[in-house]
This record gives structure tokens, C-alpha cells and sequence, in this order.
């Protein structure tokens, strides 16, 4: 083998690794954006990211039980206007009683949570 093509694999192999590195910096820039949204709108006062929490179900445990995305819709609106009567006796506090969350914030936080199920 010449010194040309082992330059070459060497560049190839350094752009594959570039791409590998960005995509997972970029999924924990994401991440991290959305656990600054979760505090911001004050889910993490009662949830956590794991199942360590006594107020209300961890991000994994709700990830798990809805996996698939067919309860998206309504993952939105419980996580919109909050209520009971969605997972034992957890109550959720309403919108008047915490930040209030938009539908866009609502779908990004759902996605990001049922996202864990798959980690």
C-alpha cells in the first residue's frame, strides 16, 4: 500500500468519526435543551428523570408505559392542562397552578420523553 492511500483511508475514517461525534454532541445539546424547557416549566418539581421521585412518575416509567406514540395526543393535552385520573392517584397540577405550557412546548416535552424509552 502506498503512503496516498493510507491518507485517504485516514481522512475517510477521520471525516466517518467527525460525523459520529457531532450527531451525538448534537443529541446531548438537545437533550440539555430540553431539560432546561422541563425545568423551566416546572415539570421537574414533581417528575424526574429517573423513577427516584415520590410525587409523581419519572420520565423513564411514563416513557415505558406509552411507548409506541399512539398516546401522543393525549401525553399534550395532560401535559397542557394537567388534571388526575392519568396514572394512579397523581394529580397534576393544573395550568393556573404552574407555568403555563404551550402546544409546541408540550409536543417537544412529550417526544423528548417518550424519546427515552428507546435510550
Amino acid at each position: 500500500m502506498n503512503t496516498g492511500d493510507n491518507r485517504m483511508k485516514t481522512a475517510i475514517l477521520s471525516l466517518a468519526l467527525s460525523f459520529v461525534f457531532l450527531g451525538a454532541s448534537s443529541a446531548s445539546a438537545e437533550s440539555e435543551d430540553m431539560l432546561q424547557l422541563a425545568e423551566e416549566k416546572q415539570c421537574l418539581s414533581c417528575h424526574a428523570r429517573d423513577d427516584e421521585t415520590p410525587r409523581a412518575p419519572g420520565f423513564n416509567s411514563i416513557a415505558a408505559k406509552y411507548a409506541g406514540g399512539e398516546m401522543r395526543g393525549y401525553l399534550v393535552e395532560v401535559v397542557m392542562t394537567g388534571g388526575e385520573d392519568h396514572w394512579g392517584s397523581a394529580t397534576m397540577p393544573e395550568s393556573g397552578e404552574r407555568a403555563e405550557v404551550s402546544e409546541e412546548e408540550a409536543e417537544q416535552l412529550v417526544d423528548w420523553i417518550l424519546s427515552k424509552h428507546q435510550e
